[in-house]
């Protein structure tokens, strides 16, 4: 364990629907990303799924759309781990926990020197917030837990 909480606490498991976002196409944009491609990525269907893993420790996290599914299962808080992305590339991927927030920092491996980005999950009125910043934008994605 590197910093932070042991584990991460009860109320930001289960599944989660994207419900709606804030600035997501300033920051899509921000990132070099064509009119076109934000188009269809603000289409997509996201889904998020937070669990335990059996093993003692350690977590799952599913990012489930309608193009690609990220499956990133048996991670521990503060241990990288490499996987792909929803882009499709390598990531060293590490999640950490810190006063009530769930970090989870990505760096790309075909570009380490200008790719890392962190996402920052809080959990408000029974929803998952997700805020990333890039160039001096921030975006915000609320996703509703599901009843299923």
């Amino acid at each position: 364990m590197v910093e932070g909480a042991s584990e991460i606490p009860e109320k930001f498991f289960g599944k989660f629907e994207l419900d709606r976002s804030e600035n997501f196409d300033e920051f899509l944009a921000a990132k070099g990303i064509s009119w076109f491609i934000r188009q269809m990525i603000k289409l997509a269907k996201v889904t998020k799924v937070l669990a335990k893993n059996d093993a003692p420790g350690k977590y799952n996290m599913e990012n489930l759309t309608s193009k690609k599914n990220t499956l990133y299962h048996g991670w521990e808080l503060g241990k990288t781990f490499e996987a792909e992305g929803l882009d499709g590339v390598q990531h060293k991927i590490t999640f950490s926990y810190e006063s009530g927030t769930l970090s989870e920092h990505h760096i790309r491996l075909n570009d380490p020197e200008h790719s890392a980005e962190t996402y920052y999950y809080s959990v408000e009125d029974d929803q998952l917030v997700m805020k990333m910043v890039n160039n001096g934008i921030t975006c915000r994605r609320w996703f509703k837990r599901s009843k299923k």
